[in-house]
């Protein structure tokens, strides 16, 4: 036991040191500098999806907190909240927010969180590690899990030599997952999209996966964070189309074409539906390999990494237990 630990602790530190010192192509993962100064408000990944088990339900998940446990401790930041949004009539602004505060963590690392809607009323209150009801049916769950996401990062930074190793095995994030009513969203055709804060100001927000990160120049990364959806197509547009056109080789109509679907930057999805990436985003969709083809134009079809390390559960909250010593949400 004590060899597969160091083992393991081994190849976490490396990942840790490989995502943490170079630019990484991932859902959103370290996606700009500012991001990096607290990884507890760091967007990871965005998921909207049919629940498997009450086709009228949606659920909503937002991780966060790369390598939590390594680079992060695995709590939510009390000085910070996170914010789950949806937009229902096309405007890319929010009709319907999910608003959770967590408070400072007690001596077990346990923190109470209080959910509040877009109007301020107070819509839920629960502690982190244990599923709790919300009003009108819902229910929800904040702690540390699996990180869902799949991606031979390695073999993209080795100029698309992919040998399907996922780069992300064995790493744990922190994860809100929320299931309610569909009806809540005043659907069926939504837009989803997370956001988190500092103190007030915008830390971090995320719709698609892999937007900032593969899509935005450098020098932006930190204004895509700090800006609204609304305002995607006109001042980073031509920056998606360039980056588009030079991945798939000078296509220039489709590149503009491809900007136009994936700006503003929000998750779209039809609550009837139940199926997955471009309609929102089930936790098993292959979504890099999708991009990667969408992007070169099918010059790059996948990374042999085509699921996730360890299955995903079948029932609330889906994601998979953690993989460290923090104990994992039920």
């Amino acid at each position: 036991m004590k060899t597969e630990l160091t083992t393991t602790t081994t190849a976490a530190t490396a990942a840790a040191l490989l995502l943490l010192g170079g630019s990484a192509f991932a859902a959103d993962h370290l996606d700009s500098p500012s991001v990096q100064t607290d990884g507890r408000l760091d967007i990871n990944d965005l998921y909207a999806f049919q629940s498997p088990a009450e086709a009228g339900n949606t659920v909503l998940i937002l991780t966060v907190n790369p390598l939590a446990g390594i680079a992060n401790p695995t709590t939510f930041n009390p000085k910070g909240d996170y914010e789950l949004h949806v937009d229902n009539d096309g405007d890319a602004a929010p009709d319907v927010s999910f608003r959770f505060y967590f408070s400072a963590p007690d001596a077990r690392g346990a923190q109470r969180i209080q959910v509040l809607r877009e109007d301020n009323s107070l819509f839920a209150r629960g502690a982190t590690g244990e599923t709790f009801g919300t009003r009108d049916g819902g229910k929800a769950v904040a702690g540390t899990f699996d990180d869902p996401f799949f991606f031979d990062l390695a073999g993209f930074q080795d100029g698309f030599a992919f040998t399907g190793d996922d780069f992300f095995a064995g790493l744990d994030v922190s994860a809100i997952v929320l299931e309610i009513p569909s009806a809540m969203l005043g659907g069926p055709n939504v837009a989803v999209w997370g956001r988190t804060t500092s103190r007030g100001d915008q830390f971090d927000r995320m719709g698609r996966p892999a937007i900032n990160t593969a899509l935005i120049p450098a020098a932006k990364k930190d204004a895509f964070n700090a800006s609204k959806p609304g305002g995607d197509a006109a001042t980073f547009g031509a920056d998606v189309s360039a980056t588009i056109e030079a991945l798939n080789g000078g296509d220039s109509a489709t590149a503009a074409a491809l900007a136009g679907v994936l700006l503003p930057d929000v998750l779209t999805f039809d609550t009837s539906s139940a199926a997955g990436f471009l309609n929102g985003r089930r936790l098993a969709d292959d979504v890099i390999d999708a991009e990667l083809g969408l992007l070169t134009n099918g010059a790059v079809t996948g990374d042999g990494v085509d699921a996730n390390d360890v299955p995903f559960r079948a029932t609330f909250p889906y994601l998979a237990p953690a993989h460290g010593s923090a104990p994992a949400a039920e």
